[in-house]
This record gives structure tokens, C-alpha cells and sequence, in this order.
């Protein structure tokens, strides 16, 4: 073979003897953190329900994370299937795999996707059917394509998802608040945020 290498970096000693791997979402063995209903704006849309969380965690003004949550559930909103959490540094969405009682999470682009609430709005407008099928929700799915959804919730789902992305004067309650719910969550489901040696 005649070609060779334009630019080579500077020698370094490997990590390990492990080789990286394309991640196609992460699996998640735990269920996540049950959204806090006092906190959340509903919005019925046929066989499905949207909910919209203003979510905040923290300590304090200076370590803490807000914004919405946007929940697809089950009309009567007692099973999530899909979420998009837009708040702290690494956006992402996850697919609720109820029967497994696991999650599969996947980080969010913005630069390559624009802001997130607009894209998960058009991503559920376009899509909703193949995402409940990744979910898991294949009867779901089939109701959805053959007696529809109402879509038109989507423009105030957005709202609400804005309003909840901007500063408001409870942040630092509601961030306790959240760290509370959290840390109860944990104690009744132990596993929730960890992974096995090895895993991502």
C-alpha cells in the first residue's frame, strides 16, 4: 500500500486493552425518577398524554439545574414511554422499557439538531408510532397510527416547555424539593443511576 498518514498524534500509552465501542443509546438498568405531579402540566391528546415537568435539582443558586421534562405517557398518564429531559449540561431523552424496567437513554445534539424543545415537538408531530415501537408501546403504536393523536396539544406543550426552561421565583424550592424526591427514589430503588463494571 502506497498511502500513508497526513498527521499522526503525538505517541501516548493506551488506556487499556479495551476498544471503544459505537454506543447506539445506552441501556439503563433501572427505571428513572417518577415525575413530581405538582410540577407538571397535562395535556390530553386522545391515546396518548403529554406531560410537561418544570424540573430543577440542586443545593443552592449556585449548583443547580432546571427545565422541563416533557413526558409521553398513557392517556390515563399512569405508564411513560418516552421523556426528553432539557436542562443541565448534556440534554437527552430516554425510552422507557416498562416490561424490562429499564431505560435507554440517548444524549441530545444541539448544535447539529437547533434547541431541543422544537425538535422533540417535531420529532413526536412525525414520528410518535416508530417512537412508542422503540418504547416498547407496539399496541399503543398501532392505536395511534389507526385512530391518530391530537397533535394540535403540541404548540402548548412547547409553551409550557419554554415557560419551565426560563428562570422562576421557586428554582431553589423546587430544586430541593427535587434532590428530596430523588434521594427517596434511590432508597426504595437502589440500582436507580448506577451501572455494572464496564458498562456505560
Amino acid at each position: 500500500m502506497s498511502q500513508t498518514f497526513a498527521k499522526i498524534p503525538a505517541p501516548r500509552q493506551p488506556r487499556s486493552n479495551r476498544q471503544v465501542d459505537t454506543i447506539r443509546g445506552q441501556l439503563h438498568r433501572f427505571m428513572l425518577i417518577p415525575m413530581m405531579e405538582r410540577h407538571t402540566r397535562w395535556f390530553d391528546a386522545g391515546p396518548v398524554s403529554i406531560g410537561v415537568e418544570a424540573r430543577a435539582l440542586g443545593t443552592s443558586a449556585d449548583n443547580m439545574v432546571r427545565g422541563p421534562s416533557i413526558h409521553v405517557c398513557s392517556a390515563d398518564h399512569q405508564e411513560e414511554y418516552i421523556r426528553f429531559d432539557v436542562f443541565g449540561k448534556v440534554l437527552h431523552y430516554h425510552y422507557i422499557l416498562n416490561a424490562d424496567e429499564h431505560n435507554m437513554l440517548w444524549g441530545y445534539d444541539p448544535d447539529t439538531n437547533g434547541p431541543m424543545i422544537a425538535w422533540a415537538c417535531t420529532a413526536l408531530r412525525e414520528r410518535l408510532p416508530v417512537m412508542l415501537r422503540r418504547a416498547g408501546a407496539d399496541a399503543l403504536a398501532v392505536e395511534v397510527e389507526e385512530s391518530g393523536w391530537d397533535a394540535s396539544v403540541l404548540t402548548e406543550v412547547a409553551q409550557s416547555a419554554a415557560a419551565a426552561l426560563a428562570p422562576l421565583p421557586d428554582d431553589l424550592v423546587r430544586a430541593k424539593e427535587g434532590m428530596d424526591w430523588m434521594m427517596q427514589w434511590k432508597a426504595v430503588h437502589p440500582q436507580f443511576n448506577t451501572v455494572e463494571e464496564g458498562e456505560y
